[in-house]
């Protein structure tokens, strides 16, 4: 009986550490992705004016309870502006961007229902002395027309999503539009806290 438990303890270590270790091992080619966000600011009091965009190339995705006080599940998809090297993804593993996200970052959050169908989708959009968060999708209509490939096993995640989202023209505070272009196949990393 004590040879078993040793044994199944032994077991469920080694299961451990090599879950460890694949994740350990990844290369910044495991992240790597072309995404596109563009910010076009006509009227704010306090957003500057004007044109920016974001060129990422790496990406890395958690499936996450950390919004609505852990009841709902997300996949939260953080883009960068450069790879993601082992010291960077460590760092994304403790739920920090760190110094990747410090010349700008843009964030996908994906909502899901119990089958891990999307929701809602918030894009989070942030240069040095900017940051705009906006639901670009929450209705049925909105997430076809905006995502048209999704694909989540809770090992890897396939998306392809392209979308704009604008404020009302004569809005009285803000006036903006938001638009997005990604398509990856990534990994996913698992941080539901149980």
């Amino acid at each position: 009986m004590r040879t078993s438990i040793v044994m199944i303890v032994i077991l469920i270590l080694a299961a451990f550490a090599t879950d460890i270790s694949a994740a350990s091992r990844r290369t910044s080619q495991d992240f790597q992705t072309n995404a596109s966000f563009d910010l076009m600011v006509q009227k704010s009091a306090v957003l500057r004016l004007g044109a920016t965009r974001l060129e990422t190339q790496s990406a890395f995705v958690t499936y996450t309870n950390e919004f609505f006080g852990g009841r709902i599940n997300a996949l939260k998809i953080q883009f960068f502006t450069q790879p993601i090297g082992a010291d960077t993804q460590a760092t994304l593993m403790k739920r920090g961007e760190g110094d990747i996200g410090k010349n700008g970052y843009a964030a996908l959050v994906l909502f899901l229902d119990a089958k891990d169908q999307i929701t809602q989708a918030n894009l989070t959009y942030v240069i040095p002395g900017t940051t705009v968060v906006r639901t670009v999708a929450s209705s049925r209509e909105e997430l076809t027309r905006y995502v048209s490939g999704y694909y989540f096993d809770r090992i890897r995640l396939r998306l392809k999503s392209r979308g704009t989202y604008n404020t009302a023209p004569d809005a009285k505070d803000e006036v903006l539009t938001l638009t997005w272009d990604t398509e990856l196949d990534l990994p996913v990393f698992d941080q539901i806290k149980r």
